[in-house]
Parts: structure tokens; sequence; C-alpha cells
């Protein structure tokens, strides 16, 4: 029986949809680089979306978390919900630009 990741034991499962963006490399957790979807209604596991660069939840561990959706959306994340989430790990909301550039920083893969 497969064993459950242990950031999930940990946390649960994300307040937000929560995924990832292919071919990008993210050395801090050394996977792919993780995505959340600024929008309040549940996407199946396994859609593909398009979406801007929002924003960026900044985390003191280099893990970072790209923001992704329509501008008119941002406001619609819970962020208190994922500060609770990523308690211990200093998390602060960036703005666009600084996600676009540690998005740049990182290795295709």
């Amino acid at each position: 029986m497969p064993r459950e990741p242990p950031w999930q034991a940990e946390w649960g499962l994300p307040p937000v949809n929560y995924g990832l963006i292919p071919d990008c490399y993210n050395p801090a957790d050394q996977g792919a680089l993780d995505a959340i979807w600024a929008n309040r209604e549940p996407i199946p596991v396994g859609t593909w979306l398009e979406g801007q660069v929002l924003g960026m939840v900044w985390l003191c561990d280099g893990d970072h978390k790209i923001i992704l959706g329509e501008p008119q959306n941002l406001p619609s994340l819970d962020l208190d919900a994922l500060w609770r989430w990523f308690r211990g790990r200093q998390p602060r909301l960036t703005n666009a630009d600084e996600a676009e550039a540690f998005i740049h920083s990182l290795e295709l893969s």
C-alpha cells in the first residue's frame, strides 16, 4: 500500500486548488513547481488550466507556490486558510513581477 506523503499527514489537504507547473523544476523540494489556481470553485483532479501569473506564496524554505488564474479571481483566494496551512513557514504574498522572476530563475526539466 502506498504511503501518504509526509506533508499530507502533517497538513492535510490544501485549502485551495493546488497543482503543479510541468517542466519547471523547483530545487527546494526537488520536484515540479507547485501552483495555486485562484478560484474558490473546485477544479477536478487532472484538469489542465492556463492562466496569468498573479503572484506567489513565498515560503522561508524556498518551496514557493505560484498563483495562477484570472486577475479578478485573486481576491477570492482564502489567504487566512493558506497562512494557517503554511504556518511555521513564514508565508507572504508577493506580486506577479516577483513570481515571474522566481519562475525565470528555475531550471526547465
